[in-house]
């Protein structure tokens, strides 16, 4: 092969006048072509040793998606937003879609308020957890668009005004197993001046973040993103038991959630008890913390779909208080955001 490769090199010069075999050279001569010849030759079968294709990415480098729906974020004043176009759905919407993009979940989004009336009061844990089984979510999300009026700074003992738009917003993270509140984090962020954005520029569009209010909302979505990828990448992602059959379960979790065969997650049930309920630090009123929950041995995935997986149950441990039944969880901890 390397003589070969010599030997076309040899040939390709000789093209130019230049071959080995012309006697009108000296041996000197030939023995600095020879040279030259061989360092080409091994120069190409060296890049040729050690170009290598990009590796395939390793099994645990997957993350396993965490489902979450956000709900419509009410407005505490919504004659500041006559501007805007679907804001109450808009920032959600492209919250979502962020959250999306990274590759770490599945998003839904619901309509509706969490809540009962146009106030974010805070809402039930059986509310929330009514929320997240409709819309087949782990996590739900509920903010608020708290200001979007106009600041007035004085300057110079007033004889001069400098006059800006601000956006303010808060939303809190709540577990939607078990309808614990998590998070709540509330944002700020100027416009440079107090322009007003107008509705035929589309929420979320090109020529709604090219004005000055719509960088300032920019802003506020991708801390509020960086946020709750924050607060949600110390969960593991669970996934709902729909079907048991002996030691054949089947969960609402599957290839689009980046589960694959051979995964192994365990089994976790509420005790048929009580709920654990306290009184809060700050007031005498009553405070949800949640089910005791019961391990019932690990499964083994055996069969994945886009939408569903189905597993062999390996082993039901000492927890015989409760059996396996549909509406029970899976934990799966190997892989995090």
């Amino acid at each position: 092969m390397m003589g070969h490769r010599i030997q076309c090199l040899f040939d390709r010069f000789g093209h130019f006048g230049l071959s080995a075999k012309s006697s009108k050279y000296s041996s000197t001569k030939k023995a600095w072509m020879t040279g030259l010849v061989l360092m080409l030759a091994f120069s190409q079968t060296a890049c040729s040793l050690f170009v290598k294709p990009k590796p395939v990415p390793v099994v645990e480098h997957r993350v396993l998606k965490k489902k979450i729906v956000m709900t419509g974020f009410a407005v505490k004043v919504p004659l500041q937003v006559q501007d805007l176009d679907d804001v109450a759905q808009g920032i959600p919407r492209e919250m979502l879609s962020r959250l999306e993009r990274t590759g770490n979940f599945l998003t839904r989004q619901s309509q509706d308020l969490l809540s009962f009336e146009l106030k974010q009061d805070p809402p039930s844990a059986q509310l929330v957890k009514q929320v997240a089984a409709e819309n087949d979510a782990q996590f739900v999300i509920a903010g608020e668009v708290r200001n979007a009026g106009i600041r007035s700074d004085k300057k110079l003992f007033g004889l001069m005004e400098n006059r800006s738009r601000h956006i303010e917003i808060e939303f809190a993270i709540y577990d939607g197993l078990t309808g614990a509140f998590l998070s709540r984090h509330h944002l700020y962020r100027p416009a440079e001046d107090d322009a007003k954005v107008g509705r035929d520029k589309p929420f979320g569009s090109v020529a709604f973040y090219a004005t000055s209010f719509g960088k300032a909302i920019d802003s506020v979505i991708e801390e509020s993103v960086a946020w709750i990828r924050k607060d949600l990448a110390v969960f593991p992602t669970m996934s709902r038991i729909i079907q048991v059959n002996g030691n054949q379960i089947m969960l609402d979790a599957g290839v689009n959630s980046s589960l694959i065969v051979g995964d192994v997650g365990l089994v976790v049930s509420d005790y048929d008890q009580l709920p654990t309920i306290g009184l809060t630090a700050l007031q005498a009123r009553p405070s949800y913390y949640g089910m005791a929950q019961a391990s019932m041995g690990n499964v083994k995935l055996n069969q994945t779909q886009l939408q569903f997986a189905i597993g062999e149950l390996q082993d039901s441990g000492d927890a015989k208080a409760v059996k396996v039944k549909v509406g029970d969880f899976v934990r799966f901890d190997g892989a995090k955001p």
